[in-house]
């Protein structure tokens, strides 16, 4: 048995090295209870989780998540392209939602409607404010690889300025002479001062290579409207139609010789709908992850918390305007009046509009130069109305109305309805009836039958005269000629326009005007109601844009199609403000011109200016960095469009 002092030195050389070799631990099981072994794996469980934890929290704490290039975005437009062309988009929504991304202009509005240069890299004007001398980017190339230069901005405003090209900008460029005065350089020269020129130059220029041979009267005409050449920060891809040749979709892809930073999406896909109720299905159902626009009583449709809602105010106002060519009633101003106190302005935006939108009372709106509201609009004043009327138009009773109606109607059949009472007591009655279609029917009938027939037509007289009455008329007026009080109320066919109207005609048949509505769809509205100005009073809205300029809207110089005085106002004294107004350049005197100017709208009444509308757009939560403050019209609403994002990537947090 060893000694004492023997296990004592063995004890002692084995404390110099307390840790177990690595091929030892080995044998640590051997030596550990249970207990042991189950508070050994806890503690290096903690340890393990506490060295994650820590490491993710790093990690995290260093690294952020940014927009990465990609991702498909997809947007519901209502309507149909026609002219994706920059000259001709101020008739269309559409037309101009996708010119704005494939056409850059010289000047831009940001995001935050700060004006820009754009093709343009610098400008001076004259002390006169008549010259504009502008310096061109060379570093631009359109969409097909040509190069941009001085040619293709005289190209695109001696274009607009040929009136066989018909563009609705003629008029803000008629005064207007542009000159090349180097490859990369243009001089814009004036004939009157116009302080917010420069306002006019965001327009898109279009590459002359590729419109040069087209005639002008064949603009409109050419293919190129859809499949545009352009230099923004998007180009054509493709379009598809379905079976009727109506476009189903459209698709734009990054423009990767754009000048500027390209955006982050990949494609933007627009997808076309009938109407807002088709638009705001495909939304929910996400066949689009946008809808241009969502009006107020669809908002419903898309409840729930994937999508996301940018409501803003557009510089706009909707309006009815007086066509005083289209029936001897409105040519009375006295008319006017009694037409314009009988409206409700508040119950209009609270009851049709849901409280959504702001009241005006004249085409210069809150918070541009020569707003004033103590200007005397004439206000809601039903008893006002009725005082007007009572003087040249007697109130009548419907049943007066019908009987008066229906007479004139019987009249119109007379011939047809005295053969049939004459036969009555024959054996046999012939009868000529000519068709739809224009064809000549002859139709035997018994006494019996020619009876019944009389009274069927009868019926179909009076059934149609009580359909065209409404029931919410106690009353109607007619004049010393027995010609009723009657006004049709033109306008698209819109939820929105569809209710102010109804709206308005109530309160018109509340003081005996028998009101008809005429809808026509909004695609069409242009082309068969603006183009001939063949309406009465038109329920219609008017962009003001980034200059509260009034000059395009109520200017006599406007008064034919495309120009935008729809109710073809023609005054002198107020043509000369107008113009003088644009050629100041002190903001005092433009507003003191815009004051007169509306004093002259109120005593002649050419419209009643009814409200300014928001402009409601939802998108899906997927799309991030969508940041605009201010928007000039809805196209506006892609001035960030290439901060948008769809796809992300981490990188490391920078200091």
């Amino acid at each position: 048995m060893p000694s004492t002092s023997f296990d004592q030195k063995l004890i002692k050389k084995t404390r110099s090295n307390l840790m177990p070799s690595w091929s030892q631990f080995k044998y640590l099981g051997s030596f550990l209870t249970k207990m042991e072994k189950l508070a050994i794996n806890i503690a290096f469980a903690v340890l393990l989780f506490t060295i994650v934890g820590w490491g993710t929290l790093w990690f995290f704490k260093n690294m952020e998540l940014v927009a990465a290039s990609g991702g498909e975005y997809s947007e519901a437009l209502i309507g149909q392209p026609k002219y994706v062309n920059p000259l001709f988009t101020p008739a269309s929504a559409v037309d101009a939602d996708l010119a704005s991304l494939v056409y850059s202009g010289l000047f831009q509005f940001n995001n935050q409607q700060k004006l820009l240069p754009d093709l343009a890299s610098n400008y001076t004007v004259s002390s006169d404010g008549k010259i504009y001398d502008i310096n061109l980017r060379k570093d631009v190339k359109w969409s097909d690889g040509e190069p941009f230069n001085a040619d293709d901005v005289i190209y695109t405003f001696q274009t607009i300025a040929d009136p066989e090209v018909g563009s609705p900008l003629l008029a803000a460029f008629q005064n207007v002479q542009v000159e090349r005065t180097g490859d990369y350089s243009v001089r814009f020269i004036l004939k009157d001062p116009f302080a917010p020129f420069l306002s006019s130059l965001t327009v898109g220029i279009l590459p002359q290579h590729t419109w040069a041979n087209i005639p002008p009267a064949a603009v409109r005409l050419a293919k190129t409207n859809l499949q545009p050449v352009g230099s923004g920060p998007w180009k054509f891809s493709k379009l598809t139609k379905d079976s009727s040749g109506n476009i189903q979709n459209y698709t734009l892809e990054r423009n990767d010789q754009y000048y500027r930073n390209t955006p982050y999406l990949k494609t933007l896909t627009f997808k076309f709908y009938s109407d807002y109720t088709q638009a705001a299905s495909a939304l929910k159902s996400q066949e689009v992850m946008a809808i241009s626009f969502l009006p107020n009583d669809l908002a419903d449709k898309i409840a729930g918390k994937n999508f996301e809602l940018y409501r803003f105010q557009l510089p706009q106002y909707s309006a009815l305007f007086f066509n005083q060519d289209a029936t001897p009633i409105l040519r009375d101003s006295d008319m006017r009046l009694a037409l314009s106190s009988a409206i409700n302005k508040n119950e209009i935006l609270t009851q049709a509009l849901a409280g959504e939108g702001e009241v005006v009372n004249s085409p210069i709106l809150k918070d541009n130069v020569g707003y004033n509201p103590s200007i005397a609009f004439p206000a809601f004043d039903r008893e006002k109305a009725n005082q007007i009327l009572d003087k040249n138009w007697k109130k009548i009773e419907p049943e007066e109305f019908f009987k008066f109606q229906y007479d004139a109607v019987l009249k119109t059949r007379k011939n047809e309805i005295d053969e049939l009472k004459k036969n009555a007591t024959t054996t046999m009655t012939t009868t000529t009836t000519t068709t739809t279609e224009g064809q000549v029917e002859q139709t035997t009938l018994t006494p019996e039958q020619a009876a019944e027939k009389i009274q069927q037509i009868e019926k179909e007289i009076s059934d149609s005269v009580r359909e065209d009455m409404s029931a919410e008329q106690s009353f109607y007026r007619k004049n010393k000629a027995n010609e009723f009080l009657t006004v049709t109320i033109t306008t698209a066919d819109t939820p929105e326009y569809q209710k102010v109207a109804a709206s308005v005609a109530k309160m018109w048949r509340a003081v005996g005007v028998k009101t008809k509505i005429q809808l026509v769809n909004s695609n069409q509205i242009a082309r068969d109601v603006l183009r001939d100005r063949s309406y009465q009073a038109l329920l219609y809205g008017e962009i003001v844009g980034s200059d509260p300029d009034p000059y395009p809207f109520w200017h006599s110089s406007q008064i034919n199609y495309p120009g935008l005085n729809l109710s073809m106002f023609v005054n002198r004294t107020a043509d000369k403000l107008l113009e003088d107004a644009r050629a100041t350049t002190t903001e005092k005197t433009r507003a003191d011109l815009y004051e007169k100017f509306q004093q002259i709208l109120v005593k002649e009444l050419p419209a009643v200016f009814l409200y300014a509308p928001v402009y409601d757009f939802v998108a899906s939560q997927e799309i991030k960095g969508i940041t605009f403050k201010k928007v000039f019209s809805p196209a506006d609403r892609f001035n960030d469009l290439g901060n948008w994002y769809i796809k992300t990537k981490r990188q490391w947090r920078r200091s």
